[in-house]
């Protein structure tokens, strides 16, 4: 049995029921990463530990410690089922590497100001020069395309201060529905959030509101962020607008930094920042939230 036929008819089924779709695709990446290591679909006899072990040798030296072990905590997780079912003989035993703990960064008040004004001056560029395509729809006129650009300037105009004054994650932020935005108030569903458990009712500030209100523009359905292209491209874009303000463009900064900000800033000021962030834990909050310059 190949690896992905376990998992599409097994551990899917079973373990991953009411997990998003964020989730299932992890699992096939690390597949598909493992199968290019071996060179071909990886199989039930390749669960072995000594071959799992030199896949995540070989992996560190191509992704991040954490992300080589999200990949070993999937891979076990398969070996786990497949013994369980009796598929395999020998339940593998991979331990975990050392990771190293990282300082959580956050970015500053006026850092976080070049970031909003690079976002308005990006949108300005590509509106003027017309040179990079936003949308793969062909536009019918000149006209149109123009506000298209508007309407892209707005996104970003909106979104990150509604991330900046929820510390919502960026995921539920995009699913956010124009029917559960009645201002001041935008409700975020336990569906679209992390664990989906909770909802979560956030008060906007006015300024915030008149951006939301410019880029709904009417609209009355759908997600409030709607984003006419791929997630992947809605991170790229992202990323030129954090170099363009002059910021860390590394990979790992992100929309999560603004999560970071959020909660190292309200922890500043006095704020608890676990609650804010809804979280299980305050250690959790502080070992991979709060910046110890700013707190």
């Amino acid at each position: 049995m190949r690896l992905i036929d376990l998992f599409n008819d097994f551990y899917r089924p079973l373990r991953l029921r009411g997990r998003s779709i964020a989730t299932t695709k992890l699992y096939e990446c690390t597949i598909r990463a493992y199968a290019r290591f071996l060179g071909r679909d990886p199989v039930l006899a390749d669960l072995d530990e000594l071959r799992l072990a030199r896949y995540l040798e070989h992996r560190v030296t191509q992704v991040r410690p954490l992300s080589a072990e999200r990949e070993r905590c999937s891979l076990v997780a398969l070996a786990g089922l497949a013994f369980e079912r009796r598929l395999i003989e020998v339940k593998p035993n991979v331990p975990q590497a050392p990771i190293p703990d990282r300082v959580p960064v956050a970015w500053s008040l006026e850092e976080l100001r070049r970031l909003l004004a690079a976002a308005a001056d990006r949108a300005t560029f590509i509106a003027s020069n017309g040179r990079r395509p936003l949308f793969r729809r062909p536009a019918p006129g000149p006209e149109a395309a123009t506000d298209e650009h508007r309407w892209r300037a707005g996104f970003f105009s909106a979104l990150i201060p509604v991330l900046w004054e929820t510390g919502e994650r960026i995921g539920a932020m995009l699913d956010a529905r124009v029917e559960d935005y009645q201002r001041p108030h935008l409700l975020v569903r336990g569906e679209a959030r992390k664990g989906k458990k909770r909802d979560r009712l956030y008060r906007l500030s006015p300024a915030t509101c008149d951006r939301i209100d410019a880029l709904l523009a009417g609209r009355t359905t759908g997600s409030v962020f709607a984003w006419g292209m791929t997630r992947t491209y809605l991170w790229r874009e992202f990323g030129r607008v954090v170099k363009a303000a002059g910021l860390d463009g590394s990979h790992r900064v992100r929309f999560h930094q603004i999560r970071r900000s959020a909660a190292s800033h309200f922890a500043a000021a006095g704020g608890d920042a676990c609650a804010m962030l809804d979280h299980s834990s305050p250690r959790i909050t502080t070992k991979w939230y709060l910046d110890p310059r700013l707190c």
